[in-house]
């Protein structure tokens, strides 16, 4: 299995050769004229962040491309009960950094953060809030640490100051 990871940054070169093998089940070399045909069991993975308000830099995959490969998309959990249930285990191993009252606060300023009516607001990611809860680790305290992370992943158009008053509320 090859994972390519962040697909649409691929240089323009790199990315007809992955439409060669798509199409004829194999890459040439141009430097030195190289067949090479994949393994039949082969699989290729692609990632990449959605060209949305919350990925601004993220460049869209061309149509020729996405046609080459199945999509799935995978989004933030639906619920704060279900982020916080993976958060958890992630953050608290092997000691308890966070506990779950907490967590599900800051997880429930995410949530507001990624709310349409709330575009000026920087979104907080699930790894966002992983390193909120490594600041916390380190001392900050939980607001100040969701504090920090909103400004750190603030675009120069987007109002932190704004997505502060939801800390304030949940907290």
């Amino acid at each position: 299995m090859v994972v390519l990871n962040e697909f649409p940054v691929m240089t323009a070169g790199a990315a007809i050769s992955m439409h060669q093998l798509l199409n004829e089940n194999k890459i040439v070399i141009k430097s030195h004229g190289q067949e090479i045909e994949p393994h039949p069991e082969a699989r290729i993975v692609i990632t990449m962040n959605p060209p949305t308000r919350e990925y601004r830099d993220s460049e869209p995959m061309n149509s020729a491309t996405r046609g080459r490969f199945r999509s799935f998309w995978q989004g933030y959990p639906d619920t704060v009960e279900a982020e916080v249930d993976a958060l958890y285990d992630q953050v608290n191993t092997p000691d308890l950094v966070v506990d779950e009252t907490t967590l599900t606060k800051i997880v429930e300023v995410a949530h507001r953060t990624r709310e349409d009516v709330n575009e000026n607001w920087p979104t907080l990611s699930t790894r966002n809030l992983t390193i909120v809860c490594e600041h916390i680790a380190d001392g900050a305290s939980p607001q100040a640490a969701l504090r920090n992370v909103i400004r750190m992943v603030a675009e120069p158009n987007q109002y932190a100051d704004d997505a502060f008053e939801a800390v304030a509320e949940i907290f």
